[in-house]
């Protein structure tokens, strides 16, 4: 703490002072000592928890059964692609494609350029069912006047008919297209009046057609050749169709396999093998002992971080009640504690038993039950991790606790550097009135002995 020097120098006020203050502030520094200790276990905790959330998230994954059911498609053939989009059944499928979904497309004669006066009349556009989508009026004042601008009023009807303009060895032609595939979304076109090269956008050059295909010798249609629900879970993409004049009957082919995507599987219990490492050298970071500098952790001997240790290993040691036949122990599975308390994952060993029976590796980490003894692993690792993050929880409670500890130390030291510094101000008040004394007394002391100086001296040289 500052002390401002006063006075007249003869006594050092600011030395005296801050020597006292000093003394005075220890209780001070000890709050501060002990506020920053709590901050430093507050941190720690805080490393813990993040550790125990990444944890839960992991087990959170493996507790339901969806996690053991990921699958992938596999093709061969070209009629089409696939791709898993949700929980799909294993099984083959084969997919014979007729023909693709097409988008109708119809274009006008050419004209000079996009610049290209195209006359005064009307276009409108229909759905097959005769509903007017549509109608644009050109050649008028104020409407579109050259084949450009007929473009651009088509497109801001926004009606799912899309215009453009293409440029050939012949010129300019405006080609409209239907925004969606499938019979559904074709549509006419009826003109009135314009260039006599408008007329030709009546006949589609392209007529809006579905798909036609067969999977498993099931005989679909589809307006897209994005097909979702032919095969349940999977997004089937058609691709080719037998080229235009084949012989009726002629398909394109392909086989779907939906499998056991065991990668994605084997990467769920891989993050929880790490997620569980990662938290028990976080553990042993912040607990450690040096008996060589005899120096201990910020965490060390806290009784909380090792129930929590102790909960989880003792869990992921233990065996799992079940019927005969079933897997009981994370070991069965590749899962196996090394020496230092770490788990291994033996993702070759996974890998086999899973394939050999995936159901009963999915009971082993998702059964759920009243008694403890019978649950898969993640549900009874994943409660345990809740119990000490929930608000009645260990780790939860000592961050309370640590937090509420920090707040009355801070009033402590409030109230503390408040009284501090009402010593200070009478410290400095009284020793600058005693420097103030003593400085009078010396001035005093120097003009006595100034003015003894000054009188004559009483010698035996000065008589006669």
């Amino acid at each position: 703490m500052a002390v401002t020097a006063t006075g007249s120098g003869s006594i050092d006020v600011a030395s005296i002072v801050s020597q006292l203050m000093t003394i005075e502030s220890r209780p001070l520094v000890k709050l501060q000592q002990q506020e920053n200790q709590a901050q430093s276990r507050l941190s720690a905790f805080g490393r813990v928890q993040s550790g125990l959330d990444a944890l839960k998230s992991s087990l959170d994954k493996l507790r339901t059964s969806s996690a053991f059911s990921a699958a992938q498609a596999t093709i061969s053939g070209d009629a089409a692609t696939a791709s898993v989009n949700g929980t799909a059944p294993l099984g083959r499928y084969a997919i014979a494609v007729t023909q693709l979904a097409r988008a109708q497309s119809s274009a006008s004669d050419a004209l000079a350029d996009s610049s290209a006066a195209v006359g005064a009349g009307s276009l409108t556009l229909k759905k097959p069912d005769g509903t007017v989508l549509g109608t644009v009026a050109f050649g008028g004042t104020g409407q579109p006047a050259t084949l450009g601008e007929l473009r651009g009023a088509i497109n801001d009807l926004a009606i799912g008919v899309r215009a453009s303009i293409v440029n050939d060895s012949q010129g300019a032609r405006l080609v409209l297209t239907a925004k969606d595939t499938g019979a559904a979304n074709a549509f006419s076109v009826e003109l009135a009046g314009g260039a006599a090269e408008l007329a030709a956008l009546a006949t589609p050059k392209q007529t809006a057609q579905d798909a036609v295909f067969n999977v498993n010798g099931i005989d679909l249609t589809s307006a897209s050749n994005t097909v979702t629900g032919a095969i349940e879970g999977v997004t089937l993409n058609l691709i080719k169709a037998p080229p235009a004049g084949s012989a009726p009957g002629t398909t394109t082919n392909a086989e779907v396999i939906v499998g056991q995507d065991a990668a994605s599987i084997t990467g769920a219990v891989r993050d929880f093998v790490k997620a569980f490492n990662d938290l028990d050298k976080l553990h042993d970071e912040l607990t450690r002992y040096d008996p060589n500098t005899r120096t201990r952790a910020i965490l060390s001997g806290d009784s909380s971080m090792r129930s929590l240790q102790d909960s989880l290993r003792t869990l992921a040691l233990g065996t799992r009640t079940a019927a005969a036949g079933e897997l009981t122990r994370l070991a069965d599975v590749g899962i196996e504690f090394q020496q230092d308390g770490t788990l291994k994952l033996d993702e070759a060993k996974f890998g086999q038993v899973l394939a050999a029976d995936a159901d009963k590796v999915t009971r082993l980490f998702t059964t759920t039950s009243s008694t403890a003894a019978e649950q898969g692993f993640a549900v009874r690792l994943g409660d345990v991790v809740k119990s000490f993050t929930d608000a009645d929880g260990l780790i939860y409670s000592r961050q309370e606790g640590l937090r509420a500890s920090i707040r009355a130390l801070d009033a402590r030291q409030i109230e503390m550097q408040s009284r501090l510094d009402r010593i200070q101000e009478r410290l400095q008040r009284e020793y600058s009135k005693l420097d103030a004394l003593v400085s009078a007394r010396e001035a005093q002391s120097t003009a006595l002995t100034n003015a003894l100086a000054g009188l004559p001296k009483l010698n035996g040289s000065n008589n006669n």
